[in-house]
């Protein structure tokens, strides 16, 4: 029987050969579990505030800003902030299969006979090639301009940490790679040592361990990314708090004889931005610069603007995107500096047309400087006596009388004055710009389709809502718009608060169903329009309309 030099295992590890090109199904889990694992990192960091946007944030928003408004309004509409995260979902599966196509190509460069040295280095060449791209290529394609200009002075940090990452990325890929393509063994010497049997004995040992290690770390990974993205998405989608209950009880009468839910809870307070994940800001190193087109360009830390004079405003607000009747409206009690008292220290230049508020998330809208000198308009710092939570803006945001909410930028930092016009994130998606709040009016209870009874009292409770101008009259109709009755009043709690309306009402026997609407008249007599609008350009329009069955 022939016998055959004897190699160590450690020595037969280190001439083994990778034919990747038959097995590309193999490369291509490769790079998809690295995909994962750049991919579970960079989540991480950004749900931990290391990064305030992240690669698959800017994909989103450029995706967004592609579709195009009457596809962004449909998701709205639709399934609401659910879509943001679906979004977000697909972004994050779209790095996996991006990730899959570059381990094809470290097939395609490493040939056939790779040897594990090779494999590494064209595994870093990869990675670092992909990184230039993204910052040469990638980053102005995602409107952030030449190396990432465009990103303020989150640049530097997303470029090393971008960098980080896709270096990251090349190690699994070499890894994975070598985990997932079976490898070629080097053809055994004659005259001494083992023989045959035992060497085929020992490979398919080495095999068997390899194929096991392989399911090990494919299993681990896909784990822990699934796991990681799902609770992530999860408590995004699912985990914020259920308006139902807080909107049931608005305008009940309290002990006191004031009514319920004036103050809207921070925690029932409706939340939207553009992200699937709000940037998380640290207090600590946050800076606000006021600058463009000022005398003194200003820089302030947190600690310091906390302790300048505030003023306290009963503020409400509610989104652009808001239907008839809809839920994203809220009214609170917030603190916070007079822009105007910012402005005059930093001393507007003549000519200044719009002041333009930037964002940690990359987030950028307008105002008018009008706008911004008005004594309401105010950089707001608490919300209900407590500091700003993260998703109301810490460490602060603005609040603006008359302007839909898209505009009340929040985790600011920065303020420009400009001597042009401007055009914000969701302006660029035709949005209004000017975003003046049109006077609404809902029921919010009962519920549409609600049951009640005959020869019973029943209280219809509900908001009415005109910015800075005064309601001065609420209408109910019990007959489809036939004939109106008047509203009891509660006085608005401050001058851009909402006002509350109560209509109590007893439906005589016999009825069987009414079709309910309501209408607001603001200051000046003139009524909220009756033409149906939808939020897409300028905001919504049109009276609330309900069904009640009576038994």
């Amino acid at each position: 029987m022939a016998t055959y030099t004897y190699i160590d295992e450690e020595e037969e590890i280190e001439q083994q050969e990778w034919d990747g090109r038959s097995h590309r199904k193999a490369a291509f889990i490769a790079g998809a579990v690295a995909g994962m694992a750049m991919t579970i990192v960079m989540l991480g960091l950004l749900l931990l505030g290391v990064t305030p946007r992240s690669l698959s944030n800017l994909v989103a928003d450029k995706i967004a800003a592609t579709a195009g408004p009457g596809i962004t309004e449909f998701f709205i509409q639709t399934i609401g902030t659910l879509g943001k995260q679906l979004l977000f979902l697909m972004v994050l599966l779209g790095q996996v299969v991006v990730g899959g196509l570059l381990g094809l190509l470290l097939v395609r460069i490493t040939g056939r006979t790779g040897t594990r040295q090779t494999v590494w280095r064209n595994s870093f060449i990869i990675s670092t090639g992909a990184w230039m791209l993204f910052v040469v290529a990638g980053l102005p394609l995602l409107d952030q301009s030449f190396l990432g200009v465009g990103l303020g002075t989150d640049q530097i940090a997303t470029l090393i940490i971008s960098f980080m990452l896709f270096q990251l990325f090349g190690i699994v890929l070499g890894y994975a790679y070598f985990h997932m393509v079976p490898a070629t063994y080097p053809e055994p010497a004659t005259n001494s040592g083992m023989n045959l049997a035992q060497i085929e004995s020992r490979r398919e040992r080495l095999e068997g361990e390899a194929r096991s290690s392989r399911r090990r770390f494919v299993r681990t990974v896909s784990a822990v990314f699934v796991l990681m993205v799902g609770a992530a998405i999860g408590t995004k989608a699912f985990g914020s708090v259920p308006l139902t209950e807080y909107r049931a009880s608005l305008g009940d009468l309290k002990p006191d004889g004031t009514l319920e839910g004036e103050i809207t809870p921070t925690g029932s307070f409706y939340q939207v931005s553009k992200n699937a994940f709000n940037p998380t800001v640290d207090g600590n190193t946050w800076k606000l610069s006021i600058d463009g087109l000022v005398n003194n360009p200003l820089t302030f830390e947190k600690n310091t603007l906390y302790q300048m004079p505030r003023q306290k405003v009963y503020h409400t607000l509610t989104c652009i995107s808001n239907p008839v009747g809809g839920e994203y409206i809220g009214n609170a009690e917030w603190s916070g500096i007079p822009l105007k008292t910012l402005l005059d220290q930093a001393g507007v230049k003549p000519g200044v047309k719009k002041v333009v508020f930037t964002s940690a998330d990359g987030y950028k809208d307008s105002i008018t400087i009008e706008k911004a000198l008005e004594q309401d308009t105010t950089l707001a710092v608490e919300m209900n006596g407590a500091p700003l939570t993260n998703d109301h803006g810490f460490p602060a945001r603005m609040l603006i009388p008359n302007i839909y909410g898209m505009k009340n930028a929040k985790w600011l930092t920065g303020i420009t004055l400009v001597d042009t016009e401007f055009e914000g994130f969701w302006q660029k998606q035709g949005w209004d710009n000017e975003a003046a709040i049109r006077t609404e009016s809902s029921i919010v209870s009962p519920a549409d389709g609600a049951t009640i009874r005959a020869g019973q009292p029943t209280v219809l409770k509900g908001i009415a809502y005109a910015g800075s101008r005064k309601v001065e009259k609420v209408e109910v109709s019990l007959d489809n718009g036939q004939t109106w009755q008047e509203t009891k009043l509660k006085e608005r709690l401050g001058a851009n608060s909402w006002t509350l309306w109560r209509f109590e009402w007893t439906p005589p026997a016999g009825s069987k169903g009414y079709v309910l609407k309501v209408r607001a008249t603001e200051a000046g007599g003139k009524v909220q329009e009756s033409r149906p609008a939808d939020p897409f350009p300028s905001g919504s329009a049109g009276y609330h309309t309900i069904s009640l069955q009576v038994l």
